[in-house]
């Protein structure tokens, strides 16, 4: 397949991805990233400032000693400072925007802003998480129960814009009245591969920060990044590739972008390649029919899956998953490691009785949830008995197949073990490029899955070459 990106772009991904499974992550958001949504700019917010002062704001290259200024020729007092910003901040029809969204979703337990909106807060709550905002130093040493993610609002946050940081003598002052937020950063910063987005490193107190973390590490600096849209301006585009020059002495990489959108093509990648990580194992058996030791096959499916790296995502459906734990489980013994969340998330489905209406939608509701934390779905058996004690087609895997192929995800049903399995593989084989349009050669991967007779190791390695050609970028 034709590469979308160029090779440090796909360098970066590829890395950011890898950090990001192993918890190593953090974002650092800067005014950028809620423009999009409807709020300031910088620019277009101090301008009737500019304009008070007889000053043109497009002369103006320091925000924060023109805010200064202001502040300075009004006797120091900052109310009418403060009172521009709460009428900002008071607009109406702001939504998140979808790099807040892919953000939020994404397995990223750390958040920076300089931003005082709420969006990222907004964005996690959305996705089902629990938020630990930090506005102040007084709230980072009180810890949310159950969070899901910290956001550290260094600059300060829309709640309390009276003491916000935005002039230059508040930001000269930070280092003394925000010390905590100082020292919290530094050791995000040395310890997580961050990115920085909407951010335009102008900021001087995190300038001090970077720097000083620099002389600390000197030739350890690790690798953090942030994206800068290539300017179509030479003479911009050769300051802008000096300035990246330098900020590579601190160990910031620039991903260039031709234009805004392109960031969100880029998270959106980063999203896809982690979930194609995980697979959700969707199948249940109460009669495995003409297959083989089904639990045998189940079990090694799952150990040479993890084995090669891959998290599994089980609602432990009858007949099935037990044998996928056995198999994750001698995985985690082989490796030596005892954190059985690193190979496999369980979500076992309650029981419901027939009648129940509202636990049936809840169920569905659930399956939607469990679903959509993978990226791949691979599909084995797929029958249940009924009332009359007669094996049916299980529906619940049905479900699961079409909220799958609804949200995106890469599907591969092992036809020969039968039943919704065997279905599935044949409506796939029958409309394939609905399912694997950009694939065409792997298609004769799925007529193989079809066969019976095969052996364990035959359809295992079948898997692999559909995976393996999936997450070959």
């Amino acid at each position: 397949m034709k590469k979308k990106f160029d090779h440090n772009t796909e360098d970066f991904i590829n890395e950011f991805v890898k950090e990001m499974k192993e918890g190593n992550t953090a974002i650092f958001a800067g005014a950028g990233l809620s423009v999009s949504t409807g709020y300031f700019d910088w620019q277009k917010l101090l301008e009737p400032i500019a304009k008070k002062l007889q000053l043109n704001i497009k002369d103006e290259h320091d925000l924060t000693a023109l805010a200064q200024y202001f502040v300075d020729n009004r006797g120091g007092i900052r109310n009418e400072l403060t009172k521009i910003l709460a009428s900002e901040f008071n607009k109406t029809g702001i939504t998140l925007s979808e790099n807040h969204r892919i953000l939020a979703r994404l397995p990223i337990d750390v958040f920076w802003t300089t931003n005082y909106d709420d969006l990222i807060e907004k964005a996690l709550i959305e996705s089902g998480k629990l938020p630990d905002v930090k506005r102040n130093q007084e709230n980072l040493s009180v810890n949310l129960p159950k969070r899901d993610a910290i956001v550290y609002k260094m600059h300060g946050d829309v709640t309390d814009l009276a003491n916000t940081v935005l002039t230059k003598h508040e930001y000269e002052d930070y280092n003394q009245k925000r010390e905590l937020f100082s020292n919290a950063f530094k050791a995000d910063f040395v310890s997580k591969t961050m990115l920085f987005i909407g951010f335009s490193f102008s900021d001087p107190n995190l300038d001090y920060l970077i720097s000083r973390i620099r002389i600390i590490q000197q030739a350890n600096t690790k690798a953090d990044y942030y994206f800068i849209k290539k300017s179509k301006n030479k003479k911009v585009l050769n300051r802008q590739q000096i300035r990246a020059r330098s900020l590579e002495r601190y160990g910031l990489h620039p991903i260039w972008i031709s234009d805004y959108p392109d960031i969100t093509k880029i998270l959106k990648e980063i999203e896809r390649r982690f979930l194609r990580s995980t697979i959700f194992i969707s199948g249940s058996a109460s009669d495995y029919g003409d297959f083989k030791k089904p639990a045998e096959f189940i079990q090694k499916l799952s150990f040479e899956l993890v084995k090669d790296g891959y998290k599994l995502v089980s609602g432990f459906g009858y007949g099935v998953g037990t044998y996928v734990i056995n198999g994750v489980l001698h995985a985690m013994i082989s490796e030596k490691n005892k954190k059985l969340d690193n190979y496999i998330k369980l979500r076992p489905f309650p029981y419901i009785g027939k009648s129940d209406k509202l636990a049936k939608e809840t169920q569905s509701n659930y399956r939607d949830t469990i679903v959509n934390e993978a990226g791949v779905m691979l599909c084995i058996f797929g029958n249940r008995k009924n009332k009359d004690e007669e094996i049916e087609d299980a529906l619940g895997v049905v479900e699961e197949f079409q909220i799958a192929h609804k949200a995106g995800l890469k599907i591969i049903p092992i036809g020969c073990t039968g039943f919704v399995a065997r279905n599935i593989n044949e409506k796939l084989l029958t409309h394939f490029p609905e399912y694997y349009g950009e694939y065409p050669k792997l298609k004769k991967q799925f007529q193989i899955l079809e066969n019976n007779g095969l052996s364990h190791d035959e359809i295992i390695n079948t898997v692999k070459i559909i995976l393996n050609t999936l997450n070959k970028f």
